[in-house]
């Protein structure tokens, strides 16, 4: 049987996968760019605040490369995964320490068209069948990932 002896060069290996100018950190860096991007285009907002703070980090390490993308506000992970009936706990909301949920919603002017500013109606309501989770940043992950991605 024949042996074979690889050496490997551990200043290049380092230098390809852990330095900031190194293919591996850059790929990682282009798909974080392109999933934020993607991300902002997808996320359905009514003020722009979530949209304004999706972001993307990278963690180099001696073994991995790791890029985190999404946003620190809560509601963001409520619109990703639905809430109420379409939520883990498959409930309505209902409120806890009042008699009725308030919130305020858009209404349309002339011609049908909501505006992006002003015109807003107080609701009341006894309870709320939750939010439709809308997988946007996932999405925009798979998107602008040229690797197959394995949702867990």
């Amino acid at each position: 049987m024949a042996r074979v002896r690889v050496r490997v060069n551990q200043a290049e290996f380092r230098r390809l996968t852990q330095s900031p100018a190194g293919p591996v950190v850059r790929q990682a860096d282009q798909i974080g760019r392109r999933t934020v991007n993607g991300a902002k285009r997808n996320v359905k907002v009514d003020d722009g605040h979530l949209r304004s703070t999706i972001d993307h980090t990278l963690d180099v390490s001696a073994r991995r490369v790791t890029m985190r993308a999404g946003s620190p506000l809560a509601y963001g992970l409520y619109l990703h995964e639905g809430t109420g009936l379409y939520g883990p706990k498959r409930k309505v909301i209902r409120p806890i320490s009042a008699k009725a949920l308030r919130f305020e919603v858009k209404t349309p002017g002339p011609g049908g068209r909501v505006p992006a500013k002003g015109r807003r109606a107080v609701v009341f309501a006894k309870f709320v069948r939750g939010v439709k989770p809308d997988k946007w940043l996932v999405r925009a992950f798979r998107a602008a990932c040229p690797y197959p991605v394995v949702e867990r």
